[in-house]
């Protein structure tokens, strides 16, 4: 139940993270996105490029099964990501930069 669930969960997040950003969607360079949840193949992450219409180019990083231990990964990876890649867009909530 959760494997079709979680991307969903994750769309909703975004797309709040994104209404509040007020961007267009087609300016997200990078998504980031963890559950302890499930896996599946291909991951939650490419769901959610489909689920958004994001370009397929956008660079994801997926991050299973680390407990509470991801939603410190994700910021450090995100914080990373922001500040040492030329262009990327700085919107974080639920995993999505």
């Amino acid at each position: 139940m959760l494997i079709p669930e979680v991307p969903k969960l994750g769309k909703e997040a975004a797309l709040k993270a994104i209404e509040e950003w007020g961007q267009p969607i087609s300016n997200i360079t990078h998504l980031i996105f963890c559950t302890a949840s499930c896996v599946d193949m291909p991951g939650a992450d490419f769901q959610l490029v489909k689920l958004l219409g994001l370009d397929p180019s956008v660079d994801r990083f997926m991050i299973y099964q680390q407990g509470c231990f991801a939603g410190g990964t994700v910021l450090r990876l995100a914080k990373d990501v922001a500040e040492n890649n030329p262009g990327p867009r700085r919107t974080c909530s639920g995993g999505v930069l």
